[in-house]
């Protein structure tokens, strides 16, 4: 199968290029031209898969590049995007991208003769704040933006359905890679951690699983036209305080105490993936896979930080508005 990959070096994307490589699928990477996506890029054309990869640097706000990125695919999975932190500082940047964005790749979808399956990544943030709510979330529950992001997510879903093209919408809910952390703006991201309330539900997506339900959603007409869930399921449910204490726990820093934390809600939770595993079959790692995969990763650094564990933690905790 042709498929266009769009945003293929982000935190998912690297999952879902590994996964249709793996299935023997000629995939087109659709990104833009700097030094870091080149980098990326040169690791996967130096392998012996590198004749079924065809890169695309583009602009995904730049309908030609589009359109001819577009024909002759089968499929189309859609990963640019501005996310979070950046769709909230940089809001005009974020709706031009990921609105704008997503009808130049519904529209050069509808202009072809055999009209591409589009797997459209949307978010559990849709929902907005639903923790006052009996869990789990449900996906017929209602639609509720709190930020940017979840406002394009909202939009692009609308402009899916009044479409005519073929689609699956996939809701998306926490997803961190442990092997792929991507440095952004640390600080912010600090502080907004600590906002939050350490209760507030949480279902962890593994990168990977996220990989094989985009990946099995190509071979599956029954998911077209439908909007699901993807979470890693039960085991995968937790708190945000559990979740946020992965990573200081496994460095050796030891749990962050509860105090250094507000009672800011958000738009996380628990998911109902009963129709979506049953359609996918997607979840295989989940949170405990989480953990083996950041275990590995810190297994000699955590010895080297030991001496300096306290400033480390001191340095982190000097980000509380909690000041604890």
């Amino acid at each position: 199968m042709r498929v266009l990959l769009t945003g293929p070096f982000g935190t998912i994307g690297t999952r879902v290029l590994n996964e249709l490589l793996s299935r023997g699928h000629t995939v087109s990477c659709f990104d833009l031209d700097n030094k870091t996506n080149r980098k990326i890029s040169r690791r996967y054309l130096s392998k012996n898969n590198a004749r079924r990869i065809n890169m695309i640097w583009g602009d995904i706000t730049n309908a030609t590049s589009v359109n001819a990125a577009i024909a002759n695919q089968d499929a189309v999975i859609h990963l640019a995007a501005i996310i979070p932190m950046l769709s909230e500082t940089n809001p005009s940047l974020a709706e031009k991208v990921n609105v704008q964005g997503t009808q130049i790749v519904i529209d050069a979808i509808a202009a072809q003769p055999k009209m591409p399956l589009l797997v459209f990544p949307s978010s559990i943030s849709v929902h907005g704040f639903s923790n006052n709510r009996v869990p789990p979330c449900r996906i017929d529950e209602p639609l509720h933006a709190q930020d940017n992001y979840a406002s394009h997510k909202i939009e692009c879903e609308k402009r899916l359905r009044a479409s005519n093209i073929p689609w699956v919408i996939l809701r998306i809910g926490a997803c961190v890679d442990a092997l792929n952390v991507k440095a952004g703006d640390q600080e912010a991201m600090l502080r907004h951690m600590f906002t939050l309330d350490v209760d507030t539900r949480i279902e962890y997506l593994h990168p990977h699983d996220a990989a094989i339900a985009m990946s099995n959603a190509l071979d599956n007409p029954a998911v077209i036209g439908k909007t699901l869930f993807l979470g890693s399921g039960k085991s995968s449910q937790t708190s945000w305080l559990e979740f946020v204490n992965i990573m200081p726990r496994t460095m050796g820093l030891g749990d962050l105490p509860v105090s250094a934390f507000g009672h800011e809600p958000y738009y996380t939770d628990w998911m109902d993936t009963a129709e979506s595993q049953q359609l996918l079959n997607f979840q295989q790692l989940g949170l405990d896979g989480y953990k083996r995969e950041l275990a590995q990763k810190w297994r000699f650094l955590r010895i080297l930080l030991w001496p300096f564990r306290g400033l480390i933690r001191h340095h982190m905790l000097k980000f509380s508005a909690q000041k604890a």
